[in-house]
């Protein structure tokens, strides 16, 4: 039996949260970055399921061809967002994680293919199979006989979701602040509640629960991210050291970066169009490095890059890499500025950071004073 006033309140409380903390969002937005996207994206699903989720249950049995229409348009959103947010969710984790564009191009390829089937599966029951929900000639909604396939896909996103944290952490990657199972575990909650027990609405009061504490919690790691450029800065590079220390972690080559001639493009630009450069010069990092990479600016108009690679040659060619995209940078910008690095490499020894440091630090100086040599 259907309980109208739970459902309002559960829903409305949630719709109400998931507003609230969308528009407290946006109101104080500071980056553009991929996880802030995709994570607004998720609130704005949630939000619609939650209302088509409501109208699904109140114009339940209710006769009339109006009625029949929207009962398998409500139903059908509301049952395809489950599957939405968790693609996200994978993608949104992924991300924050790695901060790695190529990992996320091919990733979301691999993660579309659970939502793609969910949607076929959802396409076949709009032709009035059955396959997922049916809506009787009464305007009765029914369950399907493959509709436990929509909760096996939801649960596919939160299991990859965790494996990617846990796989992370295992990579010596900082996640120990990231809240994967302050999301999961409330969801999971109410996604099997609701699964079980026809009538009650728990999924998305859950879901909303789960993303007001995700965020606190993500205002706690944001502390290690620079604000300028979204990549990782110099606190969490003190961690990542401390963690290649400990775990004694061979075949990590170190590149700091230093732009070249940073103080002549604020001075005849301004500081706006300075900050502009670094902007372009960490997305190009960014795009530079591969899926066991990580970039980080330390301060100012310096960058490392901490890499697991094999061999010099590994080093060298990401090297070249990096110098091939900044070239392809000048060619292409219509920004007044063109950019140029010197960098320093050095391998980890598997025993001293400071030694680790010293060696690039050096190795970019000598890069620096041949710089010098050469204009």
């Amino acid at each position: 039996m259907i309980n109208i006033p739970e459902i309002l309140v559960a829903n409305g409380t949630g719709a109400i949260l998931v507003l609230f903390l969308l528009l407290y969002r946006i109101r104080i937005a500071q980056t553009n970055q991929f996880d802030e996207k995709a994570y607004n994206f998720m609130l704005i699903v949630t939000f619609i399921a939650t209302i088509n989720e409501t109208l699904s249950f109140i114009i339940d049995a209710r006769p009339g061809f109006i009625f029949y229409i929207l009962q398998y348009i409500s139903n059908t959103i509301a049952s395809a967002s489950s599957g939405i947010i968790g693609y996200c969710w994978c993608l949104f984790v992924e991300y924050h994680i790695h901060r790695n564009f190529k990992r996320i191009k091919k990733k979301s390829k691999i993660l579309a293919i659970p939502l793609i089937i969910a949607m076929i599966l959802l396409i076949i029951n709009l032709c009035g199979t059955g396959i997922i929900f049916d809506i009787s000639k009464q305007n009765k909604y029914t369950r399907g006989p493959v509709n436990f396939l929509l909760y096996i896909i939801v649960f596919i996103y939160y299991i990859e979701s965790i494996y990617t944290v846990q796989k992370a952490k295992n990579d010596s990657i900082l996640v120990e602040f990231f809240p994967i199972y302050y999301f999961i575990i409330p969801c999971m909650i109410g996604t099997m509640i609701q699964g079980f027990f026809f009538g009650i609405s728990t999924i998305w009061l859950c879901v909303a629960i789960a993303f007001i504490i995700v965020y606190i919690e993500i205002q706690i790691s944001i502390s290690f991210i620079d604000d300028l450029s979204g990549l990782y800065n110099r606190k969490f590079m003190n961690h990542y050291l401390n963690k290649l220390q400990n775990d004694k972690i061979k075949h990590v080559y170190g590149f700091l970066l230093d732009i070249n001639e940073f103080k002549s493009i604020n001075d005849t630009y301004g500081h706006i169009t300075g900050d502009h450069a670094l902007i372009q010069f960490g997305r190009i990092l960014q795009h530079s490095i591969d899926k066991d990479s990580v970039a980080i600016r330390m301060g100012g108009d310096e960058f490392v890059v901490f890499a697991n690679l094999q061999s010099d040659d590994d080093a060298l060619a990401l090297k070249k890499r990096i110098e091939y995209n900044i070239r392809q940078f000048n060619i292409k910008t219509d920004e007044p500025f063109h950019l140029s690095f010197s960098i320093g490499i050095a391998k980890y020894n598997g025993n001293s950071i400071d030694f680790f440091l010293s060696a690039m630090d050096d190795s970019m100086y000598e890069a620096k004073k041949m710089h010098h040599l050469m204009q």
